[in-house]
């Protein structure tokens, strides 16, 4: 779905009701997803046979009462149901002004039904992601605390977890709209399909409805849940596995399915994709750790991972939360991302996707590649939010992911640190650094995970290298050094 057809719909609901916030606008919307599911209502022809626009008192709250009603045959976890419910209520006919122009609505539920419908169960993803977050300009109290990932960044972080179709299940445990999940499973699904021809029919029976059960959601707001909720609908992934908890209080035991024979099937995550709330109260880093501890040991032999978009100054003010993660995992790799990566949410965060591979635990010599993504191709335009403006993102990312994967100990640069450029920082895109686990407890400058505190401490080394090399006797080649010493004396002054 193009971004204009879903702007169209943002203004025909804003026509029906042009007080409607944010929060009611989504409910509307993932109201009629689950009306769809009962069969007259997704009939273009019979939905007026199961809702009565003209002569009912509240056209929202029958819509509002038929979708609670799908909803309970469906397998859906009993908190999970009970908060979905409640997120319904806030469109009650008496809180918004759905119901005022009744041929209106009904117009606009008869193209949702006849043209979005069938497009949302294609690969619009980020249908609920757009709508929630980049064209709401009249909706009014936007709801600033959320900061759902761009579908570009997304798509990364599914890249770097490295999914396997035959293998992997994913816990989506700060899910938001889902848009992680919906990714995962696309992906995974894709892989499927090229490898077809090479499985036997049973087998790939077999990997397909194993791939409809990989896939774990979580969140605490309940106003997500419901949307994760109509993209696992819209998907046929199974509903059984979203839940509506605090994250701190899910345990591996929490997640399993039952098969059509009643038997209780027990799942075990492999990989965790996650972009938990930035703000301190919520423990950002203690969110990371818990999920590792969620996935690590639950499947020998295959690979664990964890892939988290943080900002990277939150890790030296959780000294000790990083310190259990790195006695449990090991840091593989650092992408610092653009500023302007969450203008949408009103927030410019300075984040990066950290990459925690679960094989070990860190060692101080283990090698951490940071790379600089800053230049992603996508740029943020007020009217259009972020687009890959000259169509040069796929490229730049198949550059990042080949560096990567190639995982070099030793990086080219032009830039060679002698005594005139003594103090210049080298812009370097890709540095190497080691972390020592048992100094993040201890010392905040160990714990600064960040590009800039990186590359200083890559500068602060090769000064060492300049002044070992004389021997210990400082080469001031054209008293460059005094002349910098010099500059700030007279700048105190």
């Amino acid at each position: 779905m193009n971004l204009k057809d879903i702007k169209s719909i943002n203004q025909r609901i804003y026509e029906l009701d042009t007080e409607i916030n944010r929060n009611s606008k989504m409910m509307f919307v993932a109201t009629l997803v689950f009306c769809s599911l009962n069969k007259k209502f997704r009939d273009p022809n019979k939905y007026t046979e199961v809702i009565n626009f003209v002569s009912s008192n509240s056209p929202i709250n029958d819509m509002i009462d038929l979708a609670k009603c799908e909803l309970k045959n469906l397998n859906i976890v009993e908190k999970t149901y009970n908060a979905v419910c409640d997120s319904l209520d806030m469109i009650s006919g008496v809180s918004t002004k759905l119901n005022k122009n009744r041929q209106g609505l009904k117009s606009f539920v008869f193209d949702f039904i006849n043209n979005t419908l069938p497009e949302l169960s294609e690969n619009n993803y980020s249908f609920f992601e757009i709508l929630y977050m980049e064209i709401d300009k009249k909706a009014k109290n936007n709801d600033k605390g959320i900061t759902l990932t761009p579908y570009f960044a997304s798509q990364l972080m599914i890249d770097l977890a490295e999914l396997d179709y035959k293998n992997d299940v994913i816990a989506d445990l700060e899910c938001g709209t889902g848009l992680f999940s919906l990714l995962a499973y696309s992906t995974m699904f894709d892989q499927l399909e090229k490898d077809k021809a090479v499985l036997t029919n049973s087998e790939y029976v077999m990997y397909s409805k194993r791939l409809l059960n990989s896939i774990i959601a979580n969140d605490y707001d309940a106003k997500m849940v419901t949307l994760c909720l109509a993209n696992f609908i819209l998907k046929n992934l199974n509903t059984g596995l979203l839940f509506k908890e605090d994250v701190f209080d899910l345990n591996k035991s929490d997640f399993y399915y039952k098969d059509n024979n009643g038997k209780k099937i027990n799942l075990y995550p492999t990989k965790a994709i996650l972009n938990p709330p930035y703000e301190d109260t919520y423990h950002p880093i203690g969110i990371i750790r818990k999920n590792i501890e969620l996935v690590k040991g639950n499947n020998e032999g295959l690979v664990e991972k964890v892939v988290a978009i943080v900002p990277a100054n939150k890790f030296s003010k959780n000294q000790d939360d990083l310190y259990k993660i790195l006695n449990m995992s090991r840091l593989e790799t650092v992408i610092k991302m653009q500023n302007d990566l969450f203008s949408e949410s009103s927030q410019s965060p300075s984040t990066c996707i950290f990459v925690f591979n679960l094989e070990r635990a860190h060692n101080k010599n283990d090698l951490v590649h940071y790379y600089d993504f800053t230049d992603s191709g996508y740029v943020y335009l007020k009217d259009s939010g972020l687009v890959d403006k000259n169509k040069t993102h796929l490229t730049k990312k198949k550059q990042l992911l080949e560096k990567i994967k190639a995982n070099t100990q030793e990086i080219k640069t032009s830039f060679v640190r002698n005594w005139n450029n003594f103090y210049e920082v080298s812009g370097d895109t890709e540095l190497i650094t080691k972390i020592n686990p048992d100094l993040v407890k201890i010392n905040k400058d160990e714990a600064d995970l960040t590009f800039e505190n990186i590359t200083i401490k890559k500068m602060l080394t090769e000064k060492d290298n300049l002044i070992t090399k004389t021997q210990g006797f400082y080469n001031d080649k054209d008293k460059v050094f005094e002349k910098y010493v010099l500059n700030i004396l007279s700048e105190e002054n």
